[in-house]
């Protein structure tokens, strides 16, 4: 069964009818694996590349979309605030699962960004903390 995300194109504000809902299929966090390069270098100098996978349930056959990024411990920092943010929201009975989007900057496109958007669940980003907690360690 895939994951999804429904959300409501219109209706009364009270949302006791909805009224045109659009489902909306959301990638799934699979994997995650990181180099560090210039391990020899000063610290401001060190950069981890992290390769993210992820499962997209949205294509037939099911796919992976394979996502490339490159960190400092600087820009690091803000990412892992936020992520810890959302895992003590996850804490909540209410709350299954996070969606998490990624404005990653990109020289391939016209914009100079790209945006990535996975779906977590509470287990999955405890894993993906720890990963990123021992990340900036390395840096």
């Amino acid at each position: 069964m895939a994951p999804v995300s429904i959300h409501q194109d219109g209706g009364p504000p009270d949302n006791s009818v909805l009224i045109g809902i659009t489902l909306v299929v959301l990638m799934c966090f699979k994997s995650m694996t990181w180099i560090i390069e210039n391990k020899n270098s000063s610290q401001s100098s060190k950069i981890a590349v992290i390769n993210m996978k992820l499962q997209d349930y949205g294509k037939s056959p099911l796919g992976e979309t394979e996502v490339q990024f490159r960190v400092t411990r600087v820009t690091l920092e803000p990412m892992l605030r936020s992520m810890t943010y959302i895992s003590h929201q996850l804490n909540a009975p209410v709350n299954r699962v996070a969606v998490i989007n990624l404005r990653l900057q990109d020289t391939k496109t016209t914009t100079g960004q790209t945006e990535v958007k996975f779906q977590v669940s509470r287990d999955t980003l405890g894993s993906m903390l720890r990963s990123m907690a021992y990340i900036r360690e390395q840096l």
